[in-house]
């Protein structure tokens, strides 16, 4: 499970980031999960109470805004969304797809004080 190595990654983040910024902590952060990433909502929300449980970051909210997947089909260029149209292409049935947005995560914002 990535997640967890993934929800310490995010917290040592948040350090530098209010360390920085001179606030002391963080009452939500808000995180863009794209469908293709391979990270999973359910596991990272387990992984981010088991990474900050007894730290400053304790009752910081974890938001999750998932962002499409979406795919362009390299013999006809129709976009597609990857989860629905099953990796095939919609349009001419070609299975050469080539993701074009949904592969990343990132932090979106962190509401601190």
């Amino acid at each position: 499970m990535h997640e967890l190595g993934l929800c310490d990654a995010i917290v040592k983040m948040m350090d530098g980031i209010l360390e920085q910024e001179r606030m002391e902590g963080a009452n939500k952060i808000v995180l863009e999960i794209g469908e293709l990433s391979g990270v999973e909502a359910h596991f990272m929300e387990d992984s981010w109470i088991a990474v900050t449980a007894r730290t400053k970051y304790e009752d910081t909210e974890l938001q999750i805004e998932m962002v499409p997947g979406i795919a362009r089909c390299l013999d006809c260029g129709e976009e597609c969304r990857a989860v629905t149209c099953n990796l095939r292409c919609p349009l001419c049935g070609s299975v050469k797809l080539a993701p074009i947005s949904g592969t990343d995560m990132t932090i979106k914002s962190i509401e601190a004080y």
